[in-house]
């Protein structure tokens, strides 16, 4: 015999208790009827049902991430880069842009699929990563840099401004802060063990030599991703008084 109470947790580490235990009391009331592996495959289903978003929404924000850093990257020092900023201290501002249009990019793709483009949050982070991929691209037009600047004014005051506004901002700076610090982390952990593998400068050959230092910046990429993804989700949760904001898109789209 199963306790009831661990059921109603499973279910609610993806919806709130109140659901949770509401979808628990209608599975064990049929159980009688259909038996016990009924129970825990329509348990299954209903724990599938409530938390797909979540591992989509990491997988797609993790490879918006890892393509938008090269992407911003090579626009700004690549080889082929058309217009590069000047040298010192230009390029450090211009590097700084680029992570935090990555984490931007990365937040909105996380929170359009898991909590959808309604969400305060979500439209922050589109703004926002709008603006920075402008600046990045068309730095050297200067009317597009100054109504970059201009716009990201207004937004900011705007969310200053809202109740609501503002506690969706308080969750993207928080966000933006734990990304920079994750990243930080991960370029040093990435450096470590490339030192550690190979004390030198790698090319192409070094890396087909050492493929673990390729696996090495795979992991810290995911790790970099989950610290930004798992504070976008406690923050979401505290902006809405400690209450899921997945139970409401799933009622919403039931």
């Amino acid at each position: 015999m199963f306790n009831p109470s661990i059921v109603e947790w499973i279910v609610g580490r993806f919806t709130s208790g109140k659901r949770a235990a509401s979808i628990v009391g209608d599975l064990l009331e049929l159980e009688s009827q259909n038996g016990t592996l009924w129970f825990w495959l329509s348990l299954v289903r209903v724990v599938l049902a409530l938390a797909w978003r979540r591992p989509l929404a990491f997988v797609a924000a993790f490879y918006a991430g890892t393509w938008a850093m090269g992407g911003f990257q090579r626009a700004i020092a690549g080889v082929h880069a058309q217009h590069r900023p000047p040298e010192y201290p230009w390029m450090l501002v211009f590097m700084v842009l680029c992570t935090a249009a990555t984490i931007l990019l990365s937040l909105l793709v996380y929170s359009a699929i898991r909590y959808g483009f309604s969400d305060r949050v979500t439209q922050l982070a589109l703004a926002f990563a709008g603006l920075t991929t402008a600046v990045i691209y068309f730095w050297w037009l200067r009317a597009i840099l100054v109504a970059c600047i201009a716009l990201s004014i207004y937004v900011t005051v705007a969310s200053i401004l809202s109740g609501e506004r503002r506690r969706a901002a308080t969750v993207l700076l928080v966000v933006l802060a734990i990304g920079f610090g994750g990243g930080l982390l991960a370029m040093y952990l990435g450096t470590q063990y490339q030192h550690f593998v190979y004390p030198g400068p790698m090319g192409d050959r070094e890396l087909r030599e050492h493929l673990s230092v390729i696996w090495m910046g795979f992991c810290t990429q995911l790790m970099w991703t989950w610290m930004m993804t798992a504070t976008c989700s406690r923050m979401h949760y505290w902006r809405r008084g400690n209450q899921s904001l997945d139970s409401e898109i799933q009622r919403t789209s039931s």
